[in-house]
């Protein structure tokens, strides 16, 4: 009803307003370029009136037109969109199943229609990985860089790269970039970590643990572990470049943090040996021996007093032992004393059951050829000696690793 009055006093107006016209008509003249048009206002008003309808309707012409245009480009876009996404989900996917072709096929396939989606990049580096190229997996790698969403994961696989390289220079600069980082990440202190173990940079591989990072990677035992090894292997290092007196230091340090490791005990008997110090590291070694027996703690301590007899050292290892009577490294090195000192009864004592079957394979080893040397030095029974010593050979033993030195902090953690 409102509407319907409105327009009835509109129309009364134009009405109003054209009678208003009729009868005062007026005369308009206008001169441009050498043209004169005279006319009424009445005429003029409406040729005004009628040229805003015409531009009225050519702009809503043209919005028609361009807006057809633009909807026809917004749905070959979505289409390209869709395509690109079923391309790159099925690269990914082409990628899991170990496709290496497929993959790079679709990865060209996703980057023509996504354009430079980060996505896309990490297909392609993916891709490029599986298939072995390695210059296409650097070049999309590189590009991830780009962009601080993407550039960890193009780091980790420059740093990798590197690795496989041998190229620890590079592997270090990738993996600390990712370490300068507010969200670094677990990776970038793994590969740190192990290349500075590498390369025995122990000072560096210890900074490397005081990093946040590393207290969120390691447990706390495990923290202090690696700490503890690294220490006691900057102190074998030490010890084999003549530096006793820095060997030592080293040694305490990983003493003061396990007090149980037997190798720093060790090392730091025999920096203190090569100082003439030896008999003041006697103690550590008895009580690192009453926890955990070895042939490393036996050979510093043996170390500790140079020159002694066999009988004395006989007597010196029997109080050692009565730490831990009963473990077999005890035993083993009791008798193998005895033996030196050709104390026959008190070896085959000592050796008495080692030989079993429930004894560890390294173990029956060692007291089979003890027992083999006993026959022959003290009874000359070549025939007995050779029995213990086809036991010995017959025993299966594993794969020594002795004097091997870890390369990662995974084989530092793994070592007994």
């Amino acid at each position: 009803m409102t509407r319907l009055i409105l327009f009835i006093a509109a129309v009364a107006a134009l009405v109003a307003a054209a009678v208003w016209l009729a009868n005062n008509p007026g005369t308009v003249s206008m001169t441009w370029r050498g043209w004169q048009i005279d006319t009424s206002v009445g005429v003029l008003i409406a040729a005004i009136i009628v040229a805003v309808i015409v531009i009225l309707l050519l702009a809503k012409l043209w919005s028609y037109l361009s807006g057809r245009v633009e909807a026809f480009t917004l749905a070959r876009r979505e289409r390209r969109l869709k395509r690109g996404l079923v391309s790159l989900g099925d690269g990914f996917a082409a990628v899991q199943a170990g496709q290496g072709q497929a993959a790079r096929k679709l990865a060209k396939e996703a980057g023509t229609l996504l354009n430079d989606n980060p996505a896309v990049l990490v297909l392609r580096k993916d891709a490029a990985v599986l298939a072995g190229d390695a210059r296409e997996m650097q070049v999309a790698a590189e590009a991830l860089l780009a962009r601080p969403e993407t550039e960890l994961a193009g780091l980790r696989s420059l740093a990798e790269k590197a690795m496989r390289d041998g190229d620890i220079v590079g592997a270090l600069g990738h993996a600390r970039r990712a370490m300068g980082r507010k969200d670094a990440p677990a990776w970038a202190l793994q590969i740190v970590l192990d290349m500075e173990v590498s390369a025995e940079r122990w000072n560096e591989a210890l900074s490397v643990l005081d990093e946040k990072l590393a207290r969120d990677a390691f447990s706390p035992t495990e923290l202090k572990r690696l700490r503890s090894r690294l220490y006691t292997l900057q102190a074998q290092a030490m010890l084999g470049h003549g530096d006793a007196s820095s060997a030592a230091n080293a040694a305490k340090k990983a003493m003061d943090i396990d007090d149980t490791n037997p190798a720093a005990v060790a090392a730091f008997a025999k920096a203190m040996t090569a100082q003439g110090k030896g008999r003041k590291a006697a103690g550590a070694v008895e009580r690192a021996w009453a926890v955990k027996p070895n042939a490393e703690l036996l050979s510093a301590y043996r170390a500790l007093v140079p020159g002694e007899s066999a009988l004395d050292w006989a007597r010196r290892i029997d109080a050692l032992a009565k730490a831990a009577p009963d473990h077999p490294e005890s035993r083993l090195a009791v008798a193998e004393a005895s033996l030196e000192a050709e104390l026959w009864g008190q070896t085959r004592n000592r050796l008495a059951g080692l030989t079993g079957s429930d004894a560890p394979p390294d173990v029956r080893a060692r007291a089979a050829h003890l027992l083999a040397d006993v026959e022959r030095r003290e009874r000359g029974d070549a025939n007995k000696a050779a029995e213990w010593l086809d036991l010995a050979l017959k025993i299966q033993r594993a794969p020594a690793r002795a004097g091997r030195k870890p390369k990662t902090a995974a084989e530092i953690l793994a070592q007994a």
